[in-house]
């Protein structure tokens, strides 16, 4: 999948099992997601679904165990597709920045935990800004049709 969105966008990579290898900078970057990366993705998903769960009870929208199920594994496969696209993001901007790589490449870590944080934060922001509007929205619709009748 990154593979695929790197050579929409002209990097030149190949998939090698777990790994990417961009010929450009003659460098293999590891894109498996490990066990700290879906502890991270639930994580996110359970603050998520209990944002929704304390927006529900203060505004006074009642949600079935259904629908909780339902946002909680939304959540979890937008949280997930959000983190497939930090890895993309991540190699994208070090394949841009060409020779001078080997400087960025020495702060990886750091540098992949300040896009992967900006991503899901963004992410989260996106998930609970659309919850939002939804129920805004239907709240005003039910308004209006009881008003009407």
């Amino acid at each position: 999948m990154i593979s695929l969105l790197l050579s929409f966008v002209g990097v030149t990579s190949v998939a090698e099992g777990s790994v990417i290898y961009v010929p450009s900078l003659d460098h293999r970057f590891l894109v498996t997601l490990s066990c700290v990366d879906f502890v991270g993705i639930c994580l996110w998903a359970s603050i998520f679904v209990f944002v929704v769960w304390v927006y529900a009870n203060l505004g006074g929208i009642s949600l079935s165990r259904r629908k909780y199920a339902f946002f909680s594994l939304l959540g979890f496969a937008i949280f997930f597709i959000a983190n497939i696209f930090r890895m993309f993001l991540e190699i994208f901007y070090v394949s841009n920045v060409g020779a001078s790589y080997v400087g960025y490449l020495v702060q990886w870590q750091a540098f992949e935990e300040q896009v992967g944080m900006g991503i899901m934060f963004a992410t989260f922001a996106t998930l609970l800004l659309s919850f939002h509007f939804v129920f805004k929205r239907q709240k005003l619709h039910g308004v209006m049709v009881k008003s009407g009748a």
